[in-house]
């Protein structure tokens, strides 16, 4: 018989919500119950007292009172009948006493518990760092996950008032190797590092893998260190430069990779620019956008330099790469802020995918759209037409709400709507905006006056806002994930090259799609990504992030021949480590090519000299490029 999980649960969900609701009220019930059995005792004890003239004094009837709380039988020794009142209360007051304790000892002992289930959590997320944006991530995260907040101040952020069942707080500096010990950091699935400044995020990452490496020096935690191989720590550490992005993701894979922590970098921004431009795409980067469609598309515009601003013009750029042919016209987008020629002229230099895009500066000093760029002739001989999008991307939220305000009048509010010009505008709270301008698409309910429509005009539609953090995170860690996506290309480029050369797909286990591949040779294409870093390291050659005019990395024949036996006996290990041996057949754990190099057939060895020579293309898929740090040693037969 198979019991439904919410069956067995669904109980347990309910007594856990009621008993976090009495820790929560149990001070107002203590003063509530308190006063209630105070009042019935005062009068219980008079009344009882009373019958007794001889007996009763004022100073008898406040102490026999406060004894009932207590649980002080004396007064009822003697047997006999009691004033309701006092029967009332002699119960009462010990439970109101009970009551009082309760609440004294879960303040006191809330926190070390707190400490104690942080400390022992797993498969969990620990969110390092106050602000914009570690808010937001819990706010999203833990609705569904169990989530340990890292801060100075994270109480001050979630007071024990607000702070939500799946949430645990830990006071404490998260750079700390103690501090992060006791967030359950060795037992946790992610790790987001959140705080102000880039470096301080680096020192997080570089203790949450010390923290991994300690746990592996103690017998009892190295078979789960050793289980970090298949379910490694995932650690995202947020930066604020948008260039130093590429950088750090070089740096990272360039260094000999780890397999139990996965370490890559995140900025808000770009993450804002993939969600912004997902949500209010230009017509030819829809899905199932029409192939027949005029070549020359409307221009696109961008008020602000911001990062967001930055983000969506780099992003623009690479989307009208990959869907345009290659010869065919160039995007047109207007950049207009007081730096704007000299933050293109920034960005054209670390994104390839510019040399496709015209991009029009306009260096205002109050950032707006100037009236010669709202009409731009899509080609020669055509007229003039308003842009399709404008990118509101200003940093401050009034600043931004203005020039979008300005925009609607530059272009005309003839020119506004779902299927004309939009304007787009960054603000901290999406909601209350789009609560006052009205909903994104107009209403067509006419039986409702007052409908659903906003306080303010948002111009039939053409009026949008989005809020950065609420639509960009929280991000998914393995679509970020470097080495998952290589592993995917590394496969992906292996069943297309199989499959030219006549195999059949299904006719071998590594010939399937990426979803449908076996765990192990899953994780032994992530195992050939991370092998990358020993292939630079041992070359002394770099990996720096790919500019517009640098030339292709190509492998020379010599390093082919070098590379392909080593790239032979890397994947060797690499299976036999999970217990595959030589066998005739690719069946029952054996490999017919588990040999020695020179054993090897020649198509085989044609297998590994494809691995090599296709590690450049994979590495582009990140923008990254491979740099010789040293020249070649001269050719001895010249």
């Amino acid at each position: 018989m198979r019991l439904d999980p919410a069956f067995l649960f669904g109980p347990v969900s309910r007594v856990g919500r009621v008993l976090r609701w009495l820790r929560r009220h149990l001070l107002s019930m203590f003063v509530v119950l308190g006063l209630i059995a105070l009042a019935l005792s005062l009068i219980g004890t008079y009344q009882h007292f009373a019958a007794t003239p001889e007996s009763f004094t004022w100073t008898n009837v406040v102490f026999f009172a406060s004894t009932l709380f207590l649980a002080d039988g004396t007064m009822f020794e003697g047997g006999g009948q009691f004033p309701p009142a006092l029967e009332i209360a002699r119960f009462l007051a010990p439970l109101a006493t009970a009551v009082g304790v309760a609440d004294a000892a879960s303040t006191l002992f809330a926190h070390r518990f707190e400490q104690f289930r942080a400390r022992h959590a797993r498969r969990h997320v620990v969110v390092c760092g106050s602000g914009p944006t570690a808010s937001a991530l819990v706010d999203k995260l833990v609705g569904s996950r169990r989530v340990v907040l890292v801060a100075e101040d994270a109480e001050r952020e979630y007071p024990d008032a607000e702070r939500p069942p799946n949430l645990l707080r830990i006071n404490g500096d998260p750079a700390e190797l103690l501090v992060l010990q006791g967030a359950g950091v060795a037992r946790a699935d992610v790790i987001y590092s959140c705080l102000a400044d880039t470096a301080s995020n680096l020192a997080v990452t570089l203790t949450a893998r010390a923290v991994l490496r300690a746990g592996r020096t103690r017998a009892r935690f190295r078979r789960f260190a050793d289980a970090r191989a298949d379910n490694p720590l995932r650690c995202l550490a947020q930066v604020g430069d948008l260039s130093l992005l590429p950088h750090l993701r070089a740096r990272w894979i360039g260094l000999e990779g780890d397999p139990g922590f996965r370490l890559d970098f995140f900025a808000v921004e770009v993450l804002g620019a993939h969600s912004l431009l997902n949500s209010n795409a230009p017509a030819w980067s829809r899905p199932g956008h029409d192939d027949t469609a005029p070549h020359h598309p409307p221009h696109l515009v961008v008020l602000g330099t911001s990062g967001l601003g930055q983000a969506v013009v780099m992003e623009l750029a690479r989307r009208w790469r990959d869907n345009s042919p290659a010869g065919g016209p160039l995007l047109c987008v207007v950049l207009c802020a007081p730096d704007a020629s000299v933050k293109a002229a920034a960005m054209r230099s670390r994104e390839p995918a510019l040399g496709r895009v015209t991009l029009l500066c306009h260096d205002s000093a109050s950032g707006d759209l100037p009236p010669e760029l709202v009409l731009i002739s899509r080609a020669p001989g055509e007229a003039p037409t308003p842009p399709e999008f404008v990118y509101v991307c200003h940093r401050e939220e009034e600043e931004a709400l203005l020039r979008g305000l300005e925009v609607v009048r530059a272009v005309g509010a003839g020119s506004l709507g779902v299927n004309r010009t939009r304007i787009v505008v960054r603000t901290g709270r999406q909601r209350s905006f789009e609560d006052v301008f009205g909903p994104r698409e107009p209403t067509t309910d006419q039986t409702d006056p007052a409908g659903d429509g906003g306080l303010l005009d948002n111009v039939g539609g053409g009026l949008r806002f989005f809020a950065v953090n609420d639509e960009a995170l929280p991000l998914d860690p393995g679509a970020n994930d470097l080495i998952e996506n290589f592993a995917q290309i590394i496969h992906e480029k292996y069943l297309a090259k199989e499959l030219a050369a006549g195999a059949q797909i299904g006719s071998r286990r590594g010939l399937r799609p990426w979803a449908e591949l076996a765990p192990d040779l899953q994780a032994s294409n992530r195992a050939q990504a991370i092998g990358y870093s020993e292939v630079l390291r041992r070359r002394n050659w770099m990996l720096v992030p790919l500019g517009e005019h640098d030339p292709e990395f190509v492998f020379t024949e010599e390093e082919v021949e070098q590379l392909a036996p080593e790239e032979h006996l890397r994947w060797r290990r690499e299976r036999e480590s999970r217990g595959m041996r030589f066998g005739p057949t690719e069946q029952d754990g054996s490999h017919p090519s588990l040999i020695e190099w020179e054993s090897l057939s020649a198509e085989d060895q044609d297998r590994s000299r494809a691995v090599v020579l296709n590690m450049p293309a994979v590495l582009a898929a990140a923008d990254l490029g491979i740099v010789r740090m040293m020249p070649r040693p001269p050719d001895p037969t010249v």
